[in-house]
């Protein structure tokens, strides 16, 4: 277990340098947000939340709505055809590789 627990820290710090590298603060919803297309790849924001309330956080489908679009302007997420949302590959490989 602790060994997971200094996995999810390194794993926050590598999303918290990202946002920081991209001018966002790294609000609790952006870190979950990225937390989750991480582990998941694409999917729509009814998905992410989905997801994030399973996982029992509580945060509003409007702020879940709204953190991808910012996160896409600031180039740390791409928006497909489809609606989904994902991390841009390159930072899915340094959060990969920092993993």
């Amino acid at each position: 277990m602790h060994r997971e627990s200094e996995m999810g820290n390194e794993r926050h710090r590598e999303l918290r340098l990202l946002l920081q590298q991209a001018g966002l603060k790294a609000s609790l919803v952006r870190l979950k947000v990225m937390e989750v297309l991480q582990g998941a790849g694409a999917m729509r924001s009814r998905e992410l939340h989905e997801r994030l309330l399973r996982a029992n956080e509580q945060i509003s489908m409007l702020s879940v709505r709204q953190v991808p679009g910012r996160l896409g302007a600031c180039g740390l997420v791409l928006r497909d055809e489809r609606g989904c949302y994902r991390l841009i590959e390159r930072e899915a490989v340094v959060i990969r590789d920092a993993g």
